[in-house]
C-alpha cells in the first residue's frame, strides 16, 4: 500500500504497529513478474503489509518503466534511490 504515513504508527488494515524496515514488493504483469527488493517502508508487525511513501512509490514506477520492452518472465531488482546529479568540481591547472 502507498501514500503518506498517517503518523499514528498503526496499520490501517489490522491495527498492528508499523516499524521502519525494508520490503520486497511484487508487481504482477500479464507476461512478467517483477520483484523489487530492499524498498524502504513502514512494515506492520502483525500482518506484514508494507507501506511506502509517495516518493518511494514514484521511484519504483520509474524503475519499472524501462522494463516494458524486455522479454523476461521474472525480474528481480534492488531498490536504489534516484541519484541526483551533482556538479563535479573541476580543477584548473
Amino acid at each position: 500500500m502507498t501514500g503518506e504515513l498517517a503518523g499514528n504508527s498503526r496499520c490501517p488494515l489490522c491495527g498492528g504497529r508499523l516499524q521502519p524496515g525494508l520490503a520486497t514488493v511484487p508487481f504482477l504483469f500479464s507476461d512478467a513478474v517483477v520483484l523489487i527488493k530492499n524498498v524502504p517502508a513502514e512494515i506492520c508487525s502483525s500482518c506484514h503489509e508494507p507501506y511506502m511513501t509517495g516518493p518511494v512509490t514514484d521511484r519504483m514506477i520509474e524503475m519499472l518503466k524501462p522494463l516494458r520492452h524486455l522479454r523476461a518472465e521474472v525480474l528481480i531488482l534492488s531498490y536504489e534511490p534516484q541519484l541526483v546529479e551533482q556538479e563535479v568540481p573541476t580543477t584548473e591547472w
